[in-house]
């Protein structure tokens, strides 16, 4: 799904936090839009027209709009990654969105569902870690003591790398099983090392 703009963002925002009975008038997302932007209120007509186009609000009834199902999708994952703040309080009904909105995240695929689509292959993944594990011991060597922790380079490599929680855990395992990486549990710590 393509990324939304900030100002149809807003507008499927507004139009999910004043909806009655899943729909609201066009005038009363406009006068909530103008109230961030004078140029947001302008624009409200073609931004309207242009969700409407792309599916994501609908029109039931003459003058009021719903979101679709693909509008709640896309106004919930672009939530996640908005650069957007809001310069003052806006009111209960605006909080009680943005909440909605984090409930329903993981009906849309998670708060990682980006990261998600973009998830690598187990080869991938083994060329990739290697290299973090090998910077990772040269950093260390540098230091006089090399003691790889899973869970920190398991972390630099989350950080660096678009992959899920579960695969990096899965693939992590499958690392170890296949013999890649040597495991051993000091100080209720698990230390790797990578089999040459």
């Amino acid at each position: 799904m393509r990324e939304i703009s900030t100002e149809q963002l807003l507008y499927l925002l507004y139009t999910f936090a004043y909806s009655i009975e899943g729909t609201v008038t066009k005038g009363t997302v406009k006068i909530n839009l103008s109230k961030i932007s004078k140029e947001y209120g302008k624009n409200a007509a073609k931004i309207c027209e242009s969700l409407s186009e792309e599916g994501l609000l609908e029109s039931p009834k003459r003058h009021r709009i719903r979101i679709t199902e693909m509008g709640m999708e896309a106004l919930v994952s672009d939530m996640q990654t908005t650069e957007f703040e809001f310069t003052s309080v806006k009111g209960p009904k605006i909080l009680n969105a943005l909440m909605s909105c984090l409930k329903l995240a993981s009906k849309y695929g998670g708060m990682d569902k980006k990261v998600v689509d973009e998830d690598m292959d187990f080869e991938t993944f083994v060329e990739k870690f290697k290299q973090v594990y090998i910077e990772e011991r040269k950093h260390q060597e540098l230091e006089g003591v090399v003691a790889i922790r899973s869970q920190e380079i398991c972390q630099k490599f989350r950080q660096n790398n678009h992959i899920s929680e579960w695969l990096l855990e899965k693939y992590f395992e499958q690392l170890k099983s296949n013999g890649l990486v040597f495991a051993a549990q000091e100080n209720n710590k698990e230390l790797i090392q990578w089999v040459e």
